[in-house]
C-alpha cells in the first residue's frame, strides 16, 4: 500500500489549544497522484484539515495512539509527522520546502518584490537560475492569460485576480510531493478557476504529485477531483461538536467520472448525495 500512499492517517484530533477537538480523522490514506477535495460546511474544520497536514499550525492533539505518517517518493520508509512541531523552526521550515507547496486565497506575495520575483521565489530558493525559473513561469503564465509584462509590475499594480493567478504560478512550478490549497480559486471567474484546475490536474498527473483542495465551491470539485473527502460534525445531544472524517464519507471517482463510496458501491447521483451528507441547499452549489 505504502507505495501509492502520501498520507495514512489514525486517530488523529486536532486541536488549538491542545485541549479542545475542532476536527477528529479516525481512518483515512490519502493516495499519490490524485487530486482530492476537502468539502464541508463553514466551520466545520476544513481548513483545520490542510493546516495539520501541511504543518502549518500546531494543530496535533498528542497522543500514543495518532499516526501521521507521510510516504514521499524518494523513500519507501514512512516519515510519522506527530511530532514535528518538537523540531526546531528551522528544520520545519525546510521539510516543508523540500515537500509541500501552498496556494491561499490570501496570495501571501511580498509587496516589495515585483510579480516576477514573486513567482519566481520557489524556484530560487531550491538553487535555480533566474532564467531558467523565468522561462518555467513564463509558460504558466501564459497558460494563465497572464500578459508577459505583468512579470515586471509591482504587486500594487496588480488586480485581486491577476495576484491570485501569480500565487498560483508561484505554487505550481515549485519543486513539490503535495500542494495544499484554501480556497485558490475564491477570487478568479469560473473560467479562470476552471483553466486553473485544469493545469494542476495535468501538473499532478505529469509528475505524479498530489494536490489537497480545500473548496467552498461542489461544482468545481466534480469537475476536477479525483477524490472528495466529505466532512461533517460529530453531534452529540443535538449539538455540533466537532467536525470529522469518516471513511464512508470519502468519495472516488474513476476515469468515467462514476463516483463510488469507500465499499466500492456506485454513487448514482453523487450531488445529491453531497448535498444531503453536508445539509445543504441543494439550489446551491457553494458550502
Amino acid at each position: 500500500m505504502h507505495q501509492n500512499t502520501l498520507f495514512k492517517i489514525t486517530n488523529l484530533n486536532c486541536s488549538y489549544d491542545q485541549k479542545t477537538t475542532v476536527l477528529n480523522i479516525s481512518d483515512l490514506v490519502i493516495p499519490k497522484g490524485e487530486l482530492i477535495f476537502v468539502l464541508g460546511i463553514s466551520g466545520i474544520g476544513k481548513s483545520t484539515f490542510i493546516e495539520t497536514l501541511g504543518l502549518m499550525n500546531n494543530t496535533i492533539y498528542h497522543s500514543n495512539e495518532t499516526s501521521i505518517s507521510f510516504f514521499p517518493s524518494i523513500t519507501n520508509d514512512g516519515i510519522e509527522l506527530k511530532d514535528s512541531w518538537k523540531i526546531s523552526d528551522t528544520e520545519l521550515a525546510s521539510f516543508r520546502n523540500q515537500y509541500f507547496s501552498f496556494i491561499f486565497q490570501n496570495t501571501n506575495l511580498m509587496p516589495n518584490f515585483t510579480a516576477g520575483e514573486n513567482m519566481c521565489i520557489s524556484q530560487l530558493i531550491e538553487g535555480m537560475p533566474l532564467s531558467t525559473a523565468r522561462k518555467t513561469v513564463s509558460k504558466v503564465m501564459e497558460e494563465l492569460n497572464l500578459p508577459k509584462e505583468v512579470f515586471d509590475k509591482k504587486i500594487t499594480a496588480l488586480s485581486g485576480g491577476q495576484r491570485q493567478r501569480l500565487a498560483f504560478v508561484r505554487a505550481i512550478t515549485a519543486n513539490f510531493e503535495v500542494l495544499f490549497g484554501d480556497e485558490p480559486t475564491g477570487n478568479l471567474d469560473k473560467d479562470t478557476a476552471y483553466r486553473l484546475m485544469r493545469i494542476l490536474k495535468q501538473n499532478l498527473r505529469k509528475y505524479h504529485r498530489t494536490g489537497i483542495i480545500v473548496s467552498h465551491d461542489i461544482d468545481l470539485a466534480l469537475s476536477f477531483a479525483d477524490r472528495i473527502i466529505l466532512l461533517t460534525f460529530k453531534e452529540e445531544n443535538k449539538q455540533k461538536i466537532y467536525g470529522e472524517v469518516l471513511p464512508e464519507n470519502v468519495i472516488a471517482s474513476n476515469d468515467e467520472n462514476k463516483w463510488f463510496n469507500s465499499s466500492n458501491e456506485r454513487i448514482e447521483e453523487v450531488s445529491a448525495f453531497i448535498y444531503k451528507l453536508l445539509k445543504i441547499n441543494p439550489l446551491k452549489s457553494v458550502v
